[in-house]
């Protein structure tokens, strides 16, 4: 008995093995030029290298090419076109207030009383011009590089472009020894609140007593002496040298702590241009990472056919006898 059944199913593995000859016989020996052909099955299998390509170059476009159905395949366009507008939304932002602040320094002609007590008297002075002024710098520069021979303070020291360059811009507002073209500055601590004019008087020997130096007095020590602060002239000619002002102090100048805020503003927006272009990398690589993992699983578990009908032959058992059948399947 084990002997009969083992010799059927050799049999029946034996026509099953012919009865796939024989269908490839029929049906691949049939008229070739025939376009109705019975049987069409294909297994297109997608390139995952290459649908990472397309979507490195393009998000989604590798998801489209292995499976157009899968949502991912909408999301990454959508995430590319958002981060694109960021960059370009930003980008005109920061340019915008680049303008705004440059215009702030030196590109506008503002009028600006200054008002001081000197003495018990009142008095003004009304200033016509812009914020940050070339000249204004280099009249007190000249006074702190003459007032010690031995210091760093020198035509090496103080090197402002004289163009409105992006240096220029960056220089006003970062570097302290810069502060002096500041106008408000300029006529708080270098010039004589008394006048009518804003005369500038601190090329007078009388006023070197406006700055504060850290360091020694001693001579031998002398050559390490770093200016870092000054009292307002108004203060000196009251007598009152209880308060010295340093660059940074926002008292100092208003206008540079201004400047600064609206700098810092500008750079922010391009940071955030920065975030993102970052953002727009990552979308193409993980786009591109995304694509090839899709493709792979695609290729595992998708099989394409091109007709919702397939016949196919197989070898059954009917009446204790190998019967070869002829089946129709139809996919839904």
């Amino acid at each position: 008995m084990k002997k009969f059944l083992l010799l059927i199913i050799c049999l029946a593995f034996l026509s099953t093995i012919l009865g796939q000859n024989i269908d490839d016989l029929i049906f691949q020996n049939s008229d070739k030029s025939n376009e109705q052909e019975i049987i069409k099955v294909h297994f297109e299998k997608k390139d995952a290298r290459l649908a990472m390509l397309y979507s490195a170059v393009l998000p989604g476009a590798g998801q489209f090419y292995a499976k157009p159905s899968a949502v991912i395949t909408y999301i990454f366009p959508v995430l590319e076109i958002a981060l694109i507008g960021g960059i370009i939304y930003y980008d005109k932002q920061g340019d915008s207030k680049t303008k705004d602040y440059e215009k702030y320094a030196n590109g506008e002609i503002i009028t600006h009383t200054f008002n001081y007590t000197v003495g018990g008297i009142d008095y003004s002075y009304t200033y016509t011009g812009t914020r940050y002024r070339r000249d204004y710098q280099h009249n007190v520069q000249e006074v702190l590089k003459n007032i010690n021979a031995f210091d760093i303070y020198d035509d090496t020291f103080f090197r402002l472009d004289q163009s409105d360059t992006q240096h220029f811009y960056e220089d006003i507002g970062k570097y302290n020894k810069y502060i002096f073209g500041w106008a408000d500055w300029y006529h708080r601590f270098a010039t004589d609140p008394t006048s009518e004019d804003g005369t500038f008087i601190m090329d007078d020997d009388a006023y070197e007593n406006l700055w504060v130096f850290t360091g020694s007095t001693d001579p031998q020590l002398i050559q390490n002496r770093r200016w870092y602060q000054n009292y307002t002239v108004e203060d000196f000619m009251n007598g009152d040298l209880s308060h010295p002002i340093s660059p940074n102090d926002p008292e100092a100048s208003p206008w540079r702590q201004e400047y600064i805020k609206m700098r810092k503003d500008a750079n922010k927006q391009y940071d955030y241009s920065h975030y993102f272009t970052l953002g727009l990398v990552a979308n193409h690589i993980v786009s591109a990472i995304d694509a090839y993992i899709l493709t792979n699983k695609v290729n595992r578990t998708a099989i394409t056919k091109n007709d919702k009908f397939q016949m196919y032959y197989y070898t059954d058992v009917s009446n204790n006898s190998l019967t070869p059948t002829l089946a129709l399947r139809v996919n839904f």
